[in-house]
């Protein structure tokens, strides 16, 4: 046999014999040496517990040397500091690895997290804003206060005050709720020139309406109330147009923003898998320290595992009930000392109400000398030093010593146990009453639970999704590769949430928001997926109301000047891409201030909506009609390739606008159409000069006689 080999046996001995003169100094007992309590009692059995104790029984060896360390062990102390000092070394280089992890994962979350604020910001600013605005025009300018207010000098009517009241009440909130917004110098300036006509212009309601009861005529009462509301209107021009140039200054600075964070994203995405690895290299490395440091210490720590590796507590108690071994399991259990505890009864370790009726127990197992295992033993009331009782498991078995009778006990404190259950047991029933959707699967998204909650969510009951899929509930909006992205979020990060639309049982397709998260076992494998549902459906109303609050004309339906001038950069966009052209033509109605001075303010919507339905009819699907404002709209021509092709589309859209309004009190009222186009590229680049030649050639069509068109390239040499 190999010298080394043959040392090796020599030190395991040694190591076993110290194992075994240690345990016995410290026990000091009357009787020859008891069992060495190690993990191998762990295994508790119904006749498992002698055979360990005879098994590691010391040896009758009274030569050996207890205070003597084993050779490997002595040998070993050296190396074993060297490779610890490594493994601390490499751990810190580890842990400073993970940490630049953690950091790049938190800088990169919070980059996400600040895009999105400030993109959530922008759009709020915008639809505030935007909502601000078209208040300000609804109650104050044409069909609101202003043409009530005319109408009345007009007509004096008395169901006209309750709507002027109601508008000039309604232009002060909304000039509010625009203040209430961060302002500029230049935007409060505007704000307070609005307000001060709306003030001149109460002041001016108030004596028309004493003149009226004066019986002072039309055109007398017209004479004193008289305003010049150009200030107004010009300070409406500047905030619309302000408003617009913010929006476009927000979404600038969140785009680069966004692009700051997706390049950060970019850098990180390169160092957290260098660093990941790294990382693994080095804890692969460490694990290597760790095995040579573990089989450089082996023998020694063998011979010390031998006497206090045991997981749950050891009494050996004799035939009377006097303790006559512990391991430290049990002096941390009971609190008391080893001195204090050798010696004691075993009956000291319960309550009092107790002791007595486990005397009887005591006697009649020793009587029968009969093992039960832990499995089938009941719970008992142990109590420790300081008074505090706890339930504990235990398994009995029984030895000979030196023709003694003892029982080996091993004892389990299972008070986090019987925690756990009830914790488990509340668990369920907050799994049932909880208001809130949750559905359990399993690793093949088989339905495995649900709560009630999730039962009226879907309409169906427990038995009709028992051992279903979730697909069960797929409405048919979302196609394959979204289901797909949901199982890979959850294969590579565990967790998704996100928009869903379900169909419920009755057919109905409703949108939930759902949080999906996956179970692991210690293995790291997925055992069960976790989802949890919150209807949305009030949230998603809401969110289309407030979209065509913001980008749409509430009167005529048609997109408004925002909306417009998105589109008109999208199509200019696309155009240059393409090499194609778009054309925008400015309209504008001609006699419809007379329809409004005349018949009031329902005949002048009525004519508008008219109007805008005979734009509708008149363009193509790409095509883009709006309202700017007042009785002038825009029309938007998408991807075209001949510039002839605008005539034509311009002569029908004038010739459509032909509109004959009957007054009860004299002649009909003619309206009729006026329009300026404008070209892209040959007549601007951006879509502001775009929309002021195409508002020129408007004009001009207009100075010709209305109810024509102009192109702007027509008269943009007079012009210059």
């Amino acid at each position: 046999m190999p010298r080394s080999v043959t040392a090796l046996a020599a030190s395991s001995r040694r190591a076993s014999n110290l194992a075994t003169r240690s345990w016995g100094i410290m026990t000091s007992w009357r009787n020859p040496p008891l069992p060495v309590m190690n993990s191998r009692h762990a295994e508790i059995g119904s006749g498992r517990i002698s055979s360990v104790y005879k098994l590691i029984r010391a040896p009758a060896d009274e030569t050996a040397n207890p205070c003597r360390m084993p050779i490997a062990v002595q040998n070993g102390d050296t190396d074993a500091m060297s490779l610890r000092a490594k493994t601390i070394a490499v751990t810190m280089i580890a842990v400073a690895l993970m940490g630049g992890l953690v950091f790049f994962g938190y800088e990169t979350k919070s980059r996400i997290l600040s895009v999105e604020k400030q993109w959530i910001d922008f759009n709020t600013y915008a639809a505030k804003s935007n909502y601000a605005l078209s208040r300000i025009n609804t109650h104050f300018g044409y069909g609101g206060f202003i043409h009530h207010f005319k109408n009345y000098i007009l007509h004096q009517t008395e169901d006209l005050p309750p709507k002027i009241e109601e508008d000039l009440r309604e232009t002060h909130l909304a000039i509010e709720d625009y203040r209430s917004l961060s302002r500029s110098e230049k935007e409060k300036e505007a704000l307070q020139k609005l307000h001060h006509i709306v003030n001149v212009y109460r002041s001016k309601y108030e004596f028309a309406r004493k003149l009226i009861a004066e019986g002072n005529t039309p055109r007398e009462v017209e004479t004193h109330v008289q305003v010049n509301d150009s200030p107004a209107l010009e300070a409406i021009d500047f905030l619309t147009r302000n408003t617009l140039e913010q929006s476009r200054k927000r979404e600038r600075e969140t785009s680069l923003k966004l692009a700051d964070a997706i390049r950060f994203i970019d850098l990180a995405a390169l160092l957290i898998p260098l660093i990941a690895l790294i990382a693994g290299l080095l804890i692969i490395y460490i694990r290597r320290l760790m095995e040579a440091t573990q089989k450089t210490i082996a023998a020694r720590s063998y011979a010390e595992s031998l006497v206090e590796a045991a997981p749950d507590a050891w009494l050996i108690v004799d035939s009377d009930g006097y303790i006559r071994g512990v391991n430290a399991r049990t002096l941390s259990m009971f609190g008391y000392s080893k001195e204090e505890m050798l010696g004691m009864t075993v009956e000291a370790l319960m309550p009092r109400r107790l002791r007595q009726h486990h005397i009887g127990h005591r006697k009649g197992f020793f009587a029968s000398m009969a093992s039960r295992p832990i499995d089938k033993s009941g719970d008992l009331v142990a109590i420790s030093k300081d008074g505090r009782e706890f339930p504990v498991e235990i398994s009995l078995s029984h030895t000979r010593n030196n023709g003694d009778s003892l029982a080996i006990a091993a004892m389990r404190d299972v008070s986090k146990k019987r925690k756990a259950e009830q914790r488990l047991r509340l668990t369920q029933q907050v799994f049932e009453i909880t208001a809130e959707p949750i559905l359990i699967t399993d690793s093949n998204k088989r339905i495995l639970d649900m709560n009630d909650a999730f039962c009226r969510l879907t309409g169906y009951s427990r038995e009709e999704l028992m051992g279903q899929t979730p697909a069960m509930l797929s409405s048919g909006r979302h196609d394959a590769d979204f289901y797909q992205s949901i199982w890979r979020s959850l294969e590579n990060n565990d967790h998704w949430q996100g928009e869903v639309w379900n169909r419920h049982k009755n057919g109905e397709a409703c949108p939930n928001l759902v949080t999906i998260s996956s179970v692991k076992n210690r293995n790291g494998q997925t055992t069960h997926f976790v989802a949890t549902y919150s209807d949305i459906s009030s949230l998603k109303e809401n969110e289309d109301r407030l979209e065509l609050l913001a980008h749409f004309d509430q009167l005529t339906g048609l997109p408004n000047r925002m909306l417009f001038h998105d589109r008109l950069r999208g199509a200019r966009a696309r155009a240059h891409r393409n090499q194609t052209i778009v054309a925008v033509m400015y309209v504008d109605l001609d006699g419809f201030k007379a329809v409004n001075d005349t018949l009031g303010h329902a005949a002048g919507d009525q004519l508008l909506a008219k109007a805008a339905a005979q734009l509708r009819a008149c363009v193509r699907e790409d095509d883009t009609v709006a309202r700017l404002g007042g009785d002038e709209f825009a029309v938007l021509f998408n991807g075209l390739e001949d510039a002839d092709l605008i005539g034509q589309l311009a002569e029908r859209i004038v010739g459509s606008l032909s509109f004959s309004v009957e007054c009860t009190d004299g002649p009909a009222l003619q309206v009729s159409g006026s329009a300026g186009i404008s070209i892209y590229p040959l007549d601007g680049e951006s879509e502001e000069n775009l929309l002021e030649r195409a508002d020129q050639a408007m004009y001009e069509a207009k100075r010709r006689g209305k109810h024509q068109y102009c192109f702007y390239r027509d008269i943009k040499n007079n012009l210059g």
